[in-house]
């Protein structure tokens, strides 16, 4: 008996959790990669044509290939949520807990669960979204988020955290030698802020060296 699976057009069609599977997999291997992304256990695989794992293979990695844009809303079970509006008006907690989450994909649902929350409002394509009471209200169904919104939000993040990075340098060394100028700093603040600058510019190095995200072995 020969099984049929349901493979994926995009990786709108994989679930997060299931991504955290395989990423959560020490040295995982192709069997793993199918099992997680298609959802079947070793049974079910067992019983898939020997001739089209190759193609299964090949065709998972090249979804992972596709360019990923933000995503501004998407709908789950019923449910639309909306990215944060407005991260120019985005709490300290909402900003502690997307810092603290999106860096480490086993965490990333919780990331989702700040970024993205349910739309309580919407008119001419503007909307209002709930307001945030932690990660952990949304944390769970958030594991079931289409796996391009998640990876669109850390493009985003990753895109705006370089820009920033690579403006703030110049920016902090010509404010603190213009106060220092003006003896508004002294000399040992003035060291500390170029310590700061110089910390600055290797955050944008490592940020620059970045892979967000993990390689598929084919």
């Amino acid at each position: 008996m020969q099984l049929e699976v349901l493979l994926p057009d995009s990786l709108n069609e994989v679930k997060l959790k299931n991504y955290q599977d395989y990423l959560n997999i020490q040295e995982p291997t192709n069997d793993d990669l199918l099992k997680c992304i298609l959802n079947i256990n070793q049974d079910k695989l067992g019983k898939v044509k020997s001739k089209d794992v190759d193609y299964l293979i090949s065709h998972i990695s090249k979804l992972f290939e596709e360019k990923q844009e933000l995503i501004p809303t998407f709908k789950m079970y019923g449910v639309e949520y909306g990215f944060i509006p407005s991260l120019d008006d985005i709490s300290y907690g909402e900003n502690k807990d997307i810092t603290s989450y999106i860096g480490e994909w086993e965490t990333m649902n919780k990331a989702m669960a700040v970024l993205y929350r349910p739309i309580k409002q919407k008119q001419s394509g503007k909307y209002l979204i709930e307001e945030y009471e932690g990660s952990h209200k949304y944390s769970e169904v958030m594991k079931d988020a289409p796996l391009d919104v998640v990876m669109g939000a850390m493009v985003f993040f990753y895109n705006l955290t370089s820009a920033l990075l690579k403006y703030m340098p110049n920016y902090l060394e010509k404010e603190a030698m213009k106060e220092q100028m003006q003896g508004v700093i002294s000399p040992e603040n003035g060291v500390a802020i170029r310590k700061y600058i110089v910390l600055v510019k290797e955050m944008l190095q490592d940020l620059n060296k970045l892979q967000n995200f993990p390689s598929i072995n084919v």
